[in-house]
């Protein structure tokens, strides 16, 4: 029974480990380099802060052709093309980023937008 016990602590302990050494980052990508795998993202303060993506980061999803439906998964490509088109505003998304390699592996879509899954 107290094996049992210790495996739970354990398992318990290395997800709280887990969520700890991930960085999250609120801002404003301004621009996306998918050639050198970056985007740069200007924080309330008005910096611009340019990070390294990883090759398995979780992308946006490209929208589908119907209303609602989802796309394929997205790309570097497809972000970058997301940012154009929003412009001087910006695309304003939430970063996910690992304290070990330093890289994004995660970026989730436009908090700024009102209505659905917005965020203001």
């Amino acid at each position: 029974m107290v094996r049992k016990l210790f495996g739970v602590l354990c398992v318990a302990l290395a997800l709280c480990l887990g969520a700890v050494l991930a960085d999250e980052i609120m801002g404003t990508i301004v621009k996306v380099d998918a050639a050198k795998k970056t985007v740069t993202v200007k924080g309330d303060d008005g910096k611009e802060t340019t990070y390294d993506v990883a090759a398995d980061a979780k992308l946006p999803a490209q929208r589908g052709k119907a209303k609602g439906e989802a796309g394929p998964p997205g790309t570097l490509e497809s972000l970058s093309k997301t940012v154009e088109i929003f412009g001087e505003r910006g695309y304003k998304a939430k970063l996910t980023r690992d304290d070990k390699t330093k890289k994004i592996t995660e970026i989730q879509g436009n908090f700024g937008r009102k209505g659905k899954g917005g965020g203001q």
